[in-house]
């Protein structure tokens, strides 16, 4: 069995394998991230807090550069992705993904 050994050179100065090594770090800023995007009320084109695989497929077709809502209905990689958001998001197979089940970003704020 072999090891895999090495040697860290730091400002010249060999440091043995098994030495250990202590860095100290300082904190020199903390921002807030971007804001979050209430992502069920940009699907829900209807605003009837329920999503539609119609309004699935058009939201994708808005992110995908040169798409629409026809050819991705069509690709088969796109409805299996839908059909698996399907699977996952729609607890109670009705066909629709209510505001309840939906598990992605779904507030303004928090």
């Amino acid at each position: 069995e072999s090891v895999n050994t090495f040697t860290i050179i730091i400002l010249g100065t060999s440091i043995p394998s098994n030495a250990t090594l202590i860095f100290e770090t300082e904190l020199l800023n903390i921002e807030d991230g971007p804001p979050l995007v209430n992502l069920f009320k940009e699907i829900d084109s209807n605003e009837d807090s329920q999503l539609s695989r119609e309004e699935l497929v058009e939201y994708i077709a808005k992110q995908v550069p040169g798409a629409d809502a026809a050819e991705l209905e069509e690709d088969i990689e796109q409805k299996k992705l839908i059909d698996e958001i399907f699977v996952h998001e729609d607890k109670n197979k009705d066909g629709l993904i209510s505001h309840e089940e939906f598990s992605g970003p779904k507030h303004d704020e928090l």
